[in-house]
């Protein structure tokens, strides 16, 4: 693994004081839950998304899209919304300093893997 991320998002109080980082192989988020590492090819869709994650269902996208493990105050804060390959909860929502930088950056480690 490579110990040097390509983004770090600043500790905010919408991330409930946590970090969320960026490496060229995956990304760490921190939680209550312990740190979650993704791997860069176990990440199926990443985007940003509006606040009020339960009302995504009314949005178009469905029950299951509303269904999520959120990491900080996802539901008062444009966050980031990723569905993975592996793990109990497959879709996550959380809240970085930049949310389009950090969505960007992913996105780029995401191709290199794909």
């Amino acid at each position: 693994m490579n110990d040097r991320p390509l983004y770090a998002s600043r500790r905010s109080w919408r991330s409930l004081g946590k970090e969320y980082r960026v490496y060229p192989d995956r990304i760490e988020l921190d939680s209550w839950l312990g740190r979650k590492v993704i791997a860069a090819d176990d990440i199926l869709e990443m985007e940003i998304r509006p606040p009020f994650v339960g009302a995504d269902v009314f949005r178009g996208k469905g029950l299951a899209y509303g269904w999520a493990l959120k990491l900080d105050l996802a539901d008062l804060c444009r966050h980031v919304a990723i569905r993975r390959r592996k793990g109990m909860m497959k879709r996550l929502r959380f809240t970085p300093d930049d949310p389009e930088k950090f969505v960007e950056i992913s996105r780029l480690i995401m191709k290199r893997q794909g």
